[in-house]
């Protein structure tokens, strides 16, 4: 009896703790699998809503504006005024046969001209000004009135230079299609030269050794020059003149009575050009035509404004 009374006492007890413990337990376990449950809704639907708002729709990004197809295209419209800034380069070439007009003698003759471009178009018709630097200078050769005798040769040579300011006009003639990138431009230029620079006269004489005591104005090594008046083979270096190699005579200008200009007009006619025309900003033109001075080619380049 002492035995069971002490053994019903700690059956109780047990039976009371264990309740507890058992609760407690399963509270614990409960409370921190509903908090981890919690975090990882809240993640799983940030992650699904981004920064939007509940029934909030997406935001498409901004599309960049299509480009004009036309914003480029070369072809010119009427009643529109194009105007092109560029370099403007010829090369005119003075043949013999056109000096030979004037007297006998003299060679062919390259002057290279090169210089800034303006350019003014509308409806078709073309306004080109330029300003442009020319060589003419050359290099020894002989001339000779064409009344004179053989014993007036003279050697001639240049260090004259220009600068012209010209303006062509120029119809535009479309070819191959109507898109404007080709076209062919005909007309003529007009204008002046400001001359500057030295031209060189000398007697000469045949040299010793030439092919039967004469001079040949084609052979360079069968003339030598007058040093002074009648110093040399009979009948050359005469006194009619003072141009001299000891002397260094140079040719007067107009002004003063000489043969050497100071201004010079430009007149070209015809003129023909081929255009190319590959975008709305740019132009190229290839020209060639006829002048008071000769034949000439040239190629131009410029950008629109």
């Amino acid at each position: 009896m002492r035995l069971l009374l002490p053994s019903v006492v700690l059956a109780l007890g047990a039976l009371t703790v264990a309740p507890r413990a058992f609760a407690q337990a399963d509270n614990d376990e409960g409370f921190d699998k509903a908090a981890e449950d919690s975090i990882a809704v809240k993640e799983q639907l940030d992650a699904e809503s981004g920064d939007k708002m509940p029934g909030e729709k997406d935001k498409k990004a901004p599309e960049e504006a299509p480009s004009d197809p036309g914003a480029h295209d070369p072809k010119e419209l009427p009643g529109t005024a194009y105007t092109f800034v560029g370099l403007r380069f010829r090369d005119i070439i003075i043949p013999k046969f056109m000096v030979g007009i004037f007297a006998d003698g003299g060679a062919s003759i390259n002057v290279a001209t090169i210089g800034p471009e303006f350019s003014y178009r509308k409806d078709r018709t073309e306004f080109d000004f330029a300003l442009t630097y020319a060589d003419y200078s050359f290099q020894p050769t002989l001339f000779k009135g064409h009344e004179e005798g053989d014993l007036s040769w003279e050697e001639v040579s240049s260090s004259m230079k220009a600068m012209y300011l010209t303006l062509d006009i120029l119809y535009d003639i479309p070819v191959i299609d109507d898109t404007g990138r080709f076209s062919v431009l005909a007309g003529g230029g007009v204008g002046f030269g400001l001359i500057a620079g030295g031209l060189y006269r000398y007697q000469v004489q045949p040299a010793v050794g030439a092919a039967n005591g004469k001079i040949d104005p084609e052979d360079s090594t069968s003339w030598r020059y007058c040093e002074q008046p009648g110093a040399g083979v009979a009948g050359y270096c005469d006194a009619d003149n003072d141009h001299y190699k000891n002397q260094n005579y140079e040719e007067s200008s107009w002004a003063n009575g000489g043969s050497k200009p100071f201004i010079f007009p430009w007149i070209s006619l015809p003129q023909v050009s081929f255009r190319y025309k590959p975008v709305k900003e740019a132009q190229v033109r290839f020209d060639t035509g006829f002048s008071l001075t000769g034949f000439f080619f040239g190629l131009s380049a410029g950008y629109g404004l």
